[in-house]
């Protein structure tokens, strides 16, 4: 029990292994949608992401997937790396992890197919941002 607290306080503390979740977390969500929609008419008709949309309407997905996928760790990295040693540090990875279950949760709502599930995946992804500017707003005034 012991190792298993240090293997995770020390991911944790990693700021190069926390961004992976995020992008791995992407590459589940689409995956799954991808599995579960059925057809890219059921895309085109009900992904909630406008990005996703116009990739398979373009017929570029996996370029677009692969930028998601580097561009989610460069800035998941980038900004654990400001973070560390900063009191707020522990928000970031919070908003990273939060995010990545979002990306997973998107994913699955494909196999629940109820509006009430996309709705709560909707409200997580809107708690993040909400979490985000909160923290920063509150840097401003502290720092200011």
């Amino acid at each position: 029990m012991h190792q298993i607290s240090q293997n995770i306080r020390s991911i944790y503390h990693n700021y190069r292994m926390i961004p992976l979740f995020l992008s791995l977390s992407v590459v589940i969500d689409y995956a799954l949608t991808f599995y579960f929609a059925g057809s890219i008419e059921n895309i085109l008709a009900y992904e909630f992401s406008p990005t996703l949309v116009f990739a398979v309407r373009n017929d570029i997905v996996l370029p677009y997937l692969a930028f998601t996928v580097v561009f989610y760790y460069a800035m998941g990295y980038t900004v654990l790396k400001l973070l560390k040693g900063e009191e707020i540090y522990p928000i970031g990875v919070l908003i990273i992890l939060l995010m990545s279950i979002t990306h997973v949760l998107g994913g699955m709502s494909w196999i629940v197919l109820k509006e009430a599930f996309s709705n709560m995946v909707f409200m997580l992804s809107m708690t993040s941002i909400i979490i985000a500017l909160s923290v920063f707003g509150y840097e401003v005034f502290r720092r200011g």
